[in-house]
């Protein structure tokens, strides 16, 4: 409008005759003509960007509970990390389970690891779930190396937890541990209720990703069963479909620690269930390159020390040929990014849960013969390991 008032003011304050002053007004009503012509294409253009901007709101973070038998760094540490740094989760929680680790020990680990990677004042809830397996067949250590003994051992009889003494409280278990008194942090003592508390609280919203055994989804799911179909999505780390098992021949080790929950949370009636299994884990092995490149890329002096503790670091310390496989990372990572799955194959599900040397197997059906109570699930086969290592990398990064 100032340009406006200027091409006005110049054309009648200037003497000159009739005939030029019809020209100079023809000239500008043509100035006025682009200047009000610019101006309206400017406030439309305009409004058309704040519309749109209006319209597609940025996605709000997917909400995530992770249900973990918790170790330090690999691999339950890292899943929980590229989880709690990931700027498109919203880790709500973290509820510990007894498997590899007793379900105190690995809250121990939990508290002291989040210590590490960015304090405990913004750390999502934790919860101590089921200490001990529902595990009809019975959990003591002779019962378990026996059992190894007679079905097929695969893993030099490990039997996680029970291979060290169960603490009486998570604070015991630091100390223990870390060899140093514990924070004061609020972990709550109710697992099972706090995956019930908020499956009401946030309906539809939440993936469930349980890389340990089942125990506290049988136990939530048991107690109020209509929390599972209130799930937006259940993934597992668990199973063996067609390959053989890493506890004995025909079980992976977190099914085969509570083959009664696996069995009751496989046939609940989630919306979707994935599996991560040995048929996917087998095929992501860390080998020495890897595990240099791993090493490498963990900036906090912190974690790395504590990376070079841990049991993987010194078997590769050890054995020259010495190789891991990775398996609850997988979970997060295809939690975090769906198209890392490059195929899939759909079954119904179910578990042996009757003591003998198929317990713990999990079985896939088709449709037409699965058993009554079986529901379907989708099983990775494989995934995109170029761009699965190099997300693990870049997320070791931000630790």
């Amino acid at each position: 409008m100032f340009l406006v008032s200027i091409i006005i003011h110049t054309a009648v304050s200037t003497g000159c005759g009739i005939k030029k002053q019809k020209k100079r007004f023809q000239m500008i009503r043509k100035l006025l003509g682009l200047v009000l012509g610019a101006t309206v294409c400017l406030m439309l253009t305009s409004h058309t960007v704040n519309a749109g901007e209006a319209e597609t709101p940025a996605p709000a973070a997917q909400k995530v509970i992770l249900d973990s038998d918790m170790v330090a760094l690999f691999d339950d540490g890292i899943a929980m990390m590229m989880l709690y740094r990931h700027p498109e989760i919203d880790l709500l929680g973290v509820v510990t389970v007894t498997g590899n680790s007793w379900a105190n020990d690995g809250t121990a680990h939990l508290v002291r690891q989040l210590e590490l990677i960015g304090g405990l004042e913004k750390a999502p809830t934790m919860a101590i779930g089921a200490q001990f397996p529902v595990r009809k067949a019975g959990f003591t250590k002779e019962l378990l190396k026996k059992e190894l003994a007679d079905f097929g051992d695969v893993m030099d009889s490990y039997i996680g937890a029970q291979e060290t003494e169960n603490p009486k409280t998570w604070q015991e278990a630091y100390r223990n541990l870390y060899k140093k008194d514990p924070p004061s942090v609020n972990v709550r003592n109710d697992g099972v209720d706090y995956l019930i508390e908020m499956a009401h609280k946030y309906p539809h919203q939440i993936k469930l990703i349980a890389i340990g055994p089942a125990t506290n989804i049988a136990k939530a799911v048991e107690k109020d069963p209509e929390i599972a179909s209130l799930f937006d999505e259940i993934i597992y780390m668990g199973g063996a479909f067609w390959v053989r098992g890493n506890a004995h021949e025909a079980a992976e080790f977190n099914i085969w620690l509570d083959p009664e929950s696996a069995k009751t949370a496989y046939r609940a009636p989630f919306d979707r269930q994935l599996f991560i299994s040995l048929d996917v884990t087998d095929k992501t092995i860390m080998d020495r390159s890897r595990f240099e490149a791993i090493k490498s890329h963990i900036k906090n002096p912190e974690l790395l020390k504590l990376f070079n503790s841990s049991f993987i670091a010194q078997r590769f310390e050890k054995e020259k040929d010495f190789s891991w496989f990775v398996w609850d990372v997988i979970a997060s990572a295809v939690a975090i990014d769906p198209s890392l799955i490059t195929s899939m194959h759909t079954a119904y599900i179910d578990c042996v849960a009757v003591p003998g040397a198929q317990y713990g197997r999990t079985v896939p059906y088709n449709k037409d013969e699965a058993p009554k109570g079986t529901r379907p699930a989708d099983i990775v086969i494989d995934i995109d390991q170029d761009r699965f290592w190099k997300m693990l990398y870049t997320s070791l990064e931000s630790f």
